[in-house]
């Protein structure tokens, strides 16, 4: 069943969040709350994305550049 991991955060380092911008398409990088649904296929899939070592490195540059609550729902 479906599962999405939602995202809520706040820009504590704009030039590190700059780099984590693939394309703007809209509005400036002014630091603003943001928020952010990923679906995956499963609860299993979204945890192993969360967990996974591709991630880890993704997850210590949007630490260092976002304060970040994130939780996943299980939609099934």
């Amino acid at each position: 069943m479906t599962a999405y991991v939602h995202v809520n955060l706040r820009i504590k380092d704009p030039a590190r969040q700059a780099a984590l911008v693939a394309q703007m398409l809209e509005g400036d990088l002014v630091p603003l709350p943001l928020a952010g649904i990923f679906e995956f296929a499963t609860l299993a899939d979204a945890l192993a994305f969360y967990q996974s070592p591709e991630y880890a490195p993704i997850k210590a540059e949007r630490e260092a550049a976002q304060e970040a609550r994130m939780f996943v729902v299980d939609a099934g």
